[in-house]
């Protein structure tokens, strides 16, 4: 079954702005190579003032694999450990939701 994995990037308040931009380029640029991705899309709020809109992270990144295996291996792929050891330092924290689509 697809899995639809989203994560929300919450920067520390000291981040750069050009980090979120680093960031977007790349995963969108990087992540491609992952086998087993589709759908990838990164970006920032679009600022949309609703009581049930959460605008509160600075990016977000989204992606389909096709089952939990295909998962793991994004989880393990050195693109993706590399992402995080270069991005990790900036995140007050991250919110990860992985659902069945």
């Amino acid at each position: 079954m697809p899995i639809l994995h989203s994560v929300f990037f919450y920067f520390g308040d000291d981040t750069p702005a050009s980090v979120q931009d680093e960031m977007q380029s790349c995963i969108l640029k990087q992540f491609p190579e992952i086998p087993g991705i589709s759908n990838l899309m990164a970006g920032s709020p679009e600022g949309i003032e609703r009581d049930v809109v959460d605008n509160d992270y600075n990016m977000s990144l989204h992606l389909v694999v096709d089952d939990r295996e295909t998962l793991q291996r994004y989880q393990n792929h050195p693109v993706h450990q590399e992402f995080i050891q270069k991005f990790k330092p900036y995140w007050k924290s991250i919110k990860v939701f992985d659902t069945a689509v």
